[in-house]
């Protein structure tokens, strides 16, 4: 499984692992910032947590105020 905040860089590593010989290779389509926006669960050290860190200011308006981590 990989991902990425939007889901296209780790679209690109799911490819070249598929092409590395890799089976069972998964993508997390719309990246942590849609599952996010989804209300899905996310955890960090086995703890329940409610935002992610979006790297920066553009990039956080990608993501709903109540889930954006402060910057």
């Amino acid at each position: 499984m990989v991902y990425c905040s939007i889901g296209y860089r780790s679209a690109d590593v799911a490819n070249s692992l598929v092409k590395g010989g890799f089976s069972h290779v998964y993508n997390l389509s719309g990246g942590i910032f849609q599952w996010v926006n989804e209300e899905r669960p996310i955890f960090q050290k086995n703890q329940s947590v409610k935002s992610v860190h979006p790297y920066n200011k553009v990039w956080g308006k990608l993501l709903k105020p109540e889930y954006r981590n402060s910057l």
